[in-house]
């Protein structure tokens, strides 16, 4: 298989997984891309190395993994071309190898543990940061056929999310919904002041995601933009924006919550309980 652009999934055998690796088969199926299926698992006869049979049973389970994930894509999507690659190591390590040059990285929403934690936990965090392609992370429950919606806080970094998602809804032939979203203050001060005061606010957001989403307007003239400025935790109101959506794109860094955004611990947030696959830009 050639070293272009391609779709990376990774897999350990689980349900999340499982999902994931559907997904991916359908978007490389889409684009027209390979799709390359990748399983890591750790050495641990080299702790004791003359229990070299917990290797061979353990290369033998994820070579099985493997098989069971292409036989799947292939199922689904005959004539799609698919590499399955196995990897002695550790996940986030070998993902990241594997992300260099890839059209996205997929995982599942979560794994078995160990190959684990694929995504959340530690895994999701190091990988949302190290990996070179956009990082998509796939709930069991799969996608739906909505809007792509896209978090936005005015960042150089929710710029390139915003661009993503357009290039994604465009492709899919869906709407785009960029969302910013306004934290308000855990104190609540004179309604007189406190209310006109968070109007300013809203309508400063709604000014600034305007500009924001102005040169989208102009590279897809036929797209379908829907702004929308949400009041709320960024975390709840992504997760409830995304609702039914065909894709819910993050950055992994942004503002601070006090200039009402996302990303961060945010992005991370909207991970757990998401309703849709999450692109997260690193």
């Amino acid at each position: 298989m050639s070293a272009g652009k391609q779709i990376v999934v990774g897999t350990d055998g689980s349900p999340h997984a499982g999902s994931a690796v559907t997904w991916a088969a359908g978007e490389a199926h889409r684009l027209g891309m390979p799709l390359r299926i990748v399983t890591v698992f750790e050495q641990w006869a080299d702790v004791r190395p003359h229990d070299a049979e917990v290797h061979t049973e353990q290369e033998e389970r994820a070579m099985g993994v493997l098989a069971d994930a292409k036989k799947a894509a292939q199922a689904q999507h005959p004539d799609l071309e698919v590499e399955a690659v196995l990897r002695v190591g550790d996940a986030v390590e070998e993902l990241t190898h594997q992300s260099i040059g890839a059209h996205l990285v997929v995982t599942g929403s979560r794994g078995r543990g160990g190959f684990a934690g694929m995504v959340l936990g530690s895994t999701s965090r190091s990988l949302t940061i190290a990996s070179g392609a956009p990082l998509v992370i796939v709930p069991e429950q799969g996608a739906g056929s909505g809007p792509v919606v896209v978090g936005v806080d005015g960042s150089e970094q929710s710029d390139r999310a915003l661009a993503f998602a357009a290039a994604q809804a465009h492709s899919r032939g869906v709407a785009l919904k960029p969302v910013r979203v306004v934290t308000e203050p855990p104190w609540f001060g004179p309604v007189e002041t406190y209310g006109s005061w968070l109007e300013g606010i809203v309508v400063e957001a709604e000014n600034d995601l305007e500009r924001q989403v102005g040169p989208i307007r102009t590279q897809y003239p036929d797209l379908q933009v829907h702004r929308t400025v949400m009041r709320g935790h960024p975390a709840d109101a992504l997760r409830e924006a995304g609702k039914d959506a065909s894709m819910l794109v993050v950055g992994s860094r942004g503002r601070s919550t006090a200039r009402s955004m996302l990303l961060g611990s945010i992005s991370h947030g909207v991970l757990h309980h998401a309703p849709c696959p999450v692109a997260v830009l690193s």
